[in-house]
């Protein structure tokens, strides 16, 4: 599987070498946590472990390893749990386990899966490897009893039925030793390697051959003959025996007699530390030893009936004084480290001389050492910051507190925070995490105590149980933003103002184009901010008839924004087309006719016309509501350009239409052929028609001495008038005009003289 297994267990083994076994029908079992595949099986993992620990503990055969323990053993023997058979193995065997079970669970939509194996810790094997699911919380109560079920199957197949098929001695107590006093001989061992013990048979003999009788039957590991006689041998041997009754071998012999020892010491006070519990004694007095004192031994319990086991032994030299003064130390002390957290223990001390002949034990006393700090509440769902609180351990040596932490992911907890002790321990302490937080992150904590020895040592407890939290995510994506386009340069952004207390303002994206680059246009703070302009790049107008793309996020006070709301497009108001169907009439007297079809926008307003003579430059001439235009008082035979733009309510003004040449008509040519004479008495002029389809008539002039005088209008190419006098002279001009009115330059001059 490759995943590795958390579990919070205590154990003290490596403190604390008695433990204490179950009784010999039964099997020694644990669960580790069971490990999450995904995120969806978040919390579930915790579930099946604590479901399955109060299913199997059902089981009057099997005997649950408390988690506390594993929690401590695991932490202070610097491991660490995993699927890993040899790892498995390995903590169950130091743990004296019989079955260790373990395993992952995932979650699937509804659908709960659970991987589950139980690994015999003597056969080095899974016994038991088997997946289960159930749709919901609600149908995995009914498939982990059924999983309890197959895991007690399978141990009673395999373990218990081994267990019942054996026979014959076992061997016997080992480590026996004793401790001769003024009326009492003590006797301790260690149990047999391996072996579930019921209990002890105790045998006596005067000799070290025997005949040895039995003394007494306990169920402890020690045992006190009150029944010796003064300055008499005695040789005792102990032997075991599990529940089906069969005995093991006999420990080797042991020889012991009374002796006159020093009076016991009395223990005054003990005081708890962290991992330590300080104890203080004074010695026994009246002692009828007349040897010297020469020590102490320190002996520990975990219950005050025993067994106790020596712990410390403290001579003269350790106690800073020579060996003829140490009986007239009035007190003494002694602190005992390397404890458990929390734990109750129970002392004795004795004292002996310099044939370290021992003393009876004292009066027990018990002492406890400082708990781990209890249950740590972290408080998430708050933008990159987590809260925690805890309650203060009441003593006067807590100096501090360490925070450790670690994300989801990682294994190791790391210090982040060091939290000076309050003055008042009836008040939660309390502690802020924002050191570098992400978003929508969990994160573990846990809580050490710290006490600081005379020598500036730091002492600190083992953590507390892990306390864990999410950071709240991103914020809300705004809602219902919308962009409204058709407007001058600009665009009417709005959207729905957020709920959330969280939202400082929003950050507006645009691009110019739908595929342009988003970039950041306009911080708006204010949760209630709900609208926007876009009218401006910079010193830039936006431009017209141009498409425009929009993105909008909320942000929060450390500047995480959300997720965009979807992208939204508006154009702006475009120009009004170019003009079409511009034309002009040509050969007009001095005039040009201009005409065009109307813009498709119903919003035009005006349309503006320029002209240009030839080389000339564009003028502006008229502004025109209509769709066509008479341009008059023009020059005859002229060529114009005209072009022109059409203008919206908004004062929008399109593209120049094409540009369109127009010549003015030109005027008549000159008459041509023309001559006079006199006949009959009559001057007579005469010409040739001119070349014009639209001859209106011809003019015939009288050249005078300033200018020309008009005499005829004809339509014939003749005329004639009475001849001039006798030496008379007269000039004649001849003129033709067309339709419209345009007039030829003159005919070159007739002359005619009187008869």
């Amino acid at each position: 599987m490759g995943k590795r297994f958390f579990a919070v267990i205590v154990f003290l083994l490596s403190v604390c070498p008695f433990v204490a076994f179950a009784a010999p029908s039964q099997v020694r079992i644990s669960v580790f946590n069971f490990g999450t595949v995904n995120l969806e099986a978040s919390g579930l993992g915790a579930t099946v472990t604590n479901q399955l620990i109060n299913l199997l503990g059902e089981d009057a055969s099997l005997t649950m390893l408390d988690r506390k323990e594993l929690e401590a053993f695991l932490s202070m023997n610097d491991l660490q749990q995993n699927d890993n058979i040899d790892n498995v193995v390995n903590i169950g065997a130091r743990l004296g386990l019989n079955v260790v079970v373990v395993g992952s669970v995932e979650k699937k939509g509804s659908v709960i899966r659970v991987l589950c194996k139980a690994v015999q810790i003597e056969q080095k094997k899974a016994i038991l490897s088997v997946r289960v699911a159930a749709v919901g919380e609600a149908g995995l109560a009914g498939e982990l009893r059924k999983l309890s079920l197959q895991v007690r199957n399978a141990i009673t197949e395999q373990i218990l039925k081994e267990k019942s098929t054996e026979g014959g001695a076992f061997g016997g107590p080992v480590a026996v030793t004793k401790r001769s006093g003024n009326r009492s001989v003590r006797l301790l061992w260690e149990a047999p390697p391996g072996a579930a013990v019921a209990g002890y048979e105790i045998f006596r003999a005067a000799s070290e051959t025997g005949p040895f009788s039995r003394l007494a039957e306990v169920a402890k590991t020690e045992h006190v003959d009150e029944t010796v006689e003064k300055d008499t041998p005695y040789y005792y041997k102990v032997r075991a025996y599990n529940d089906r009754g069969i005995q093991s071998e006999f420990s080797p012999v042991v020889e012991a007699q009374t002796a006159v020892t020093p009076n016991p010491p009395v223990i005054l006070k003990t005081e708890g530390h962290v991992r330590s519990i300080s104890l203080l004694w004074s010695p026994g007095p009246g002692s009828e030893d007349p040897l010297r004192l020469k020590g102490y031994r320190l002996y520990r319990a975990k219950s005050e009936q025993g067994p106790y086991r020596e712990v410390a032994n403290l001579q003269s030299t350790n106690l800073g004084a020579a060996t003829a003064a140490l009986d007239r130390l009035l007190k003494v002390s002694h602190l005992d480290k390397a404890l458990g957290d929390g734990e109750e223990y129970y002392y004795r001390v004795t004292a002996f001389n310099e044939k370290d002949l021992e003393s009876e034990f004292s009066r027990s006393v018990k002492g406890s050492t400082l708990p781990t700090v209890g249950a740590v509440a972290a408080e998430g769902d708050l933008i990159r910051e987590i809260r925690l609180s805890w309650r203060p351990i009441v003593s006067s040596f807590i100096r501090r507190y360490y925070v450790y932490r670690s994300a989801a992911d990682q294994e190791n907890f790391v210090r982040i925070r060091r939290v000076e002790a309050p003055s008042a321990v009836d008040r939660k302490i309390e502690y802020i995490d924002r050191e570098g937080l992400a978003d929508l992150t969990r994160y573990r904590y846990r809580i050490t105590a710290v006490e600081e020895t005379e020598t500036g040592t730091e002492m600190e407890t083992s953590p507390s149980p892990v306390a864990s939290a999410v950071t709240r995510g991103k914020p809300p994506m705004p809602e219902e933003f919308k962009a409204v386009g058709g407007m001058v340069k600009r665009v009417d952004l709005s959207w729905k103002a957020a709920t959330a207390q969280e939202v400082e303002g929003y950050k507006l994206y645009g691009a110019k184009g739908k595929e342009g680059q988003l970039l950041l246009l306009k911080t708006l703070p204010g949760r209630q901010t709900d609208r926007y302009t876009d009218n401006a790049r910079g010193y830039d107008k936006l431009e017209d008839g141009m498409a425009y793309r929009y993105r909008l996020t909320s942000y929060n006070r450390v500047e995480v924004e959300s997720e965009a709301a979807p992208a939204v497009t508006a154009r702006t108001k475009p120009r009004p087309e170019k003009v079409s169907g511009f034309q002009g009439e040509s050969a007009k007297a001095k005039a040009v006719p201009l005409r065009w079809s109307p813009n498709p926008e119903k919003e035009i307003a005006l349309y503006h016309l320029f002209r240009s003579g030839e080389g000339g430059d564009f003028e502006r001439i008229a502004k025109l509501r209509e769709t066509a235009y008479l341009d008059q008082g023009l020059k005859d035979n002229a060529l114009y350009r005209y072009r022109l733009q059409a203008e919206d309510r908004d004062g929008l003004i399109g593209d120049f239409s094409e540009t369109i040449s127009v010549r003015t008509k030109a005027r008549p040519a000159i008459p041509e052929g023309a001559t006079g004479g006199i006949a009959e008495g009559k001057a007579v002029l005469t010409w040739k028609e001119a070349a014009l389809p639209d001859v209106a008539h011809y003019t015939v002039y009288e050249k005078k001495l300033f200018g020309m005088d008009k005499i005829a209008t004809v339509r014939e190419r003749r005329f004639s008038e009475a001849a001039p006098p006798k030496g008379k002279v007269k000039v004649f001009l001849i003129t033709v005009t067309d339709r419209d009115g345009l007039e030829s330059d003159p005919a070159p001059e007739i002359t005619i003289t009187g008869p």
